[in-house]
């Protein structure tokens, strides 16, 4: 890939329900190594963002490249595309009737067409990085706890080895004391250098880990820039009224 060429565009980007408008005209960049997180109050677009990123919601308008690839152009293959796509959903999405291990496997054996041999040396790679010990590899889901579940969500985005992480509020189904784990994972994939954009609503965890804020009101990123400065001068009300908001609630 061209180094000047960003893993991820999104140009002019809309999408409306019913008549009611959720993405409108959103422009966003993501570089090789960058890591942006998106904030903003729900119900404003953010899921629906990343959705029509990976192609899972068909935008209205607009393009979208991955890579200099243009998603939003008919004759693209998007399910090849979409393996270079790591998609952590809010409610882990993993296959209650397979394993830990199985559950990081089967993109590979079923989509990639690896050996099973070299899909589990793969799979335990990953597993290891998201601090899964092997005594859980044999245990399915519903013996295990929301924290472990969510990073071997993510160890299954991992082991397809993307070109881009994209998060969608990965902490908000767990139990508070469980979202210190996850986020520590994702901090350090994005310190490694793991290509990442993340929805949420960790206010402290965006400041550690962003390179760029995106803030999204109405359907549209009204601010943007380093953690930093958003958070110290922010200008628009209502991201100051927001980041007020989510202070006050966490005390």
């Amino acid at each position: 890939m061209n180094s000047n060429i960003p893993v991820l565009k999104v140009e002019n980007l809309k999408k409306s329900y019913a008549g009611k408008i959720i993405l409108d005209g959103v422009n966003l960049e993501v570089d090789k190594g960058e890591t942006k997180v998106i904030l903003g109050p729900s119900g404003v677009g953010k899921s629906t963002l990343l959705r029509c990123i990976n192609m899972l919601t068909l935008p209205d308008s607009g393009k979208i490249w991955l890579e200099g690839v243009e998603l939003t152009e008919p004759n693209t293959d998007i399910n090849k595309m979409r393996q270079k796509i790591g998609f952590v959903f809010q409610d882990f999405n993993l296959f209650h009737h397979l394993t830990v291990l199985k559950n990081v496997t089967i993109g590979l054996t079923k989509v990639k067409k690896i050996p099973e041999e070299e899909a589990i040396k793969i799979a335990a790679s990953a597993l290891e990085k998201v601090h899964i010990p092997n005594t859980l590899w044999n245990k399915y889901p519903a013996q295990i706890s929301g924290g472990e579940k969510q990073r071997v969500a993510i160890a299954r985005a991992l082991a397809m080895k993307p070109s881009i992480m994209l998060y969608d509020e990965p902490t908000s189904a767990l139990d508070p004391q469980l979202v210190g784990e996850v986020l520590q994972v994702i901090k350090e994939l994005s310190t490694a250098g793991m290509t990442s954009l993340i929805v949420t609503h960790e206010l402290h965890f965006a400041l550690e880990v962003a390179n760029e804020l995106l803030f999204i009101y109405n359907g549209k990123i009204v601010e943007q820039g380093p953690p930093e400065e958003v958070f110290a001068n922010p200008k628009h009300d209502i991201v100051k009224k927001y980041i007020a908001s989510i202070y006050s609630r966490k005390g």
